[in-house]
């Protein structure tokens, strides 16, 4: 590792990020993945947000996928964009509005509606984007959680980074700040998908499925499914609404139910503005989702060692031993207003 870089490094918490896009000023920001100068968002202040531009498309990504086939999984795809902005609520679901619809009709019904979460539901981070839903109550089958479960721990391992940094372009040595530490599915399962369960804990209602869950996603679909079928047979006063945003999924719905109802993943990527909170989530989640990126001349690590448990935490590394300077020092006055806890 550049000794440069590890000591004009600093560890942060998500919302400190408004810091260092506060010190660009007026200048453009510019996120690209280091390793190879693969160029992905360009944002610049409009009032109190930002003007976003996606400044890639699937070719790009392709073009690299060749050479690096056998940790393609582990290189950022031109679907982490479009991920990482509903993630930041920059995009929604394109048929969002019509489920809203749908619930204002459930409202009427005589029975408990209860929400029941495909995988894919947690993983988009759902839940906690839903705040319109008053009073959730959410069906979980054991099968989701196993599912997330079994992707939490896959971890790199020295073999795996020396030959990921055999095919880099530039920065290879960024590639140490994950020996050790989470894979991309991984990062996904702990950062997004088990983080959303535990937020909805208090709401959920856990369903025991009839089979153990497999390595198959489409055999835990049917599984999934045919729990939800049980619990609905099972309980006269309940109403449980299968959420999915998989085609397979809501498939096996029809005819014999459950009730369901699937989300169109977003088909553009027309997003044109976006708030200053939004953009500090979608940085995050980049770092998070590709374990490092770069804002102009300061790499972001969501992955790094001795991270721990914090999950909104982020190591900055400076090229910019002025700009360190300036940040450290803003840093330190903003921490130290916060400790004095003064109300508003």
């Amino acid at each position: 590792m550049d000794s440069e870089l590890v000591e004009n490094s600093v560890v942060i918490q998500r919302d400190e990020l408004q810091i260092l896009l506060n010190l660009f000023g007026d200048q453009s920001v510019v996120v690209d993945y280091p390793l190879f100068d693969l160029k992905l968002i360009q944002a610049k202040t409009s009032g109190d947000g930002y003007r976003i531009r996606v400044l890639s498309d699937e070719e790009d990504f392709e073009e690299l996928y060749a050479d690096y086939s056998t940790y393609v999984n582990e290189l950022p795809s031109f679907d982490d964009i479009r991920y990482c902005m509903l993630l930041s609520e920059i995009i929604q679901y394109d048929n969002i509005d019509d489920f809203k619809d749908m619930l204002k009709a459930y409202e009427k019904l005589g029975k408990i509606v209860y929400l029941a979460l495909d995988t894919n539901m947690l993983y988009q981070g759902f839940p906690s984007k839903a705040s319109y839903i008053k009073a959730p109550r959410y069906l979980i089958v054991d099968t989701v959680y196993d599912e997330i479960e079994s992707s939490v721990n896959y971890k790199y391992k020295p073999f795996h980074i020396h030959e990921m940094q055999e095919c880099a372009h530039y920065h290879a040595e960024l590639l140490e700040n994950l020996e050790n530490r989470k894979m991309k599915k991984a990062r996904k399962a702990a950062h997004v998908a088990m983080k959303e369960y535990h937020y909805i804990r208090e709401y959920i209602q856990e369903v025991k499925a009839e089979l153990p869950s497999t390595n198959h996603s489409e055999k835990n679909d049917r599984i999934i499914v045919n729990a939800i079928r049980r619990f609905d047979e099972e309980n006269n006063y309940a109403y449980p609404v299968f959420l999915t945003a998989d085609t397979n999924a809501s498939n096996l719905c029809e005819g014999k139910g459950p009730d369901f109802f699937h989300f169109t993943y977003p088909s553009t990527l027309d997003a044109r503005e976006c708030s200053s909170d939004q953009f500090v989530k979608l940085v995050y989640w980049l770092a998070i989702v590709n374990g490092f990126i770069k804002c102009n001349s300061v790499i972001v690590c969501g992955e790094f060692g001795h991270k721990g448990r914090d999950d909104d935490s982020l190591k900055l590394m400076f090229q910019d031993r002025k700009l360190f300077e300036i940040f450290t020092r803003e840093l330190g006055i903003c921490r130290r207003l916060m400790e004095l806890k003064i109300a508003k």
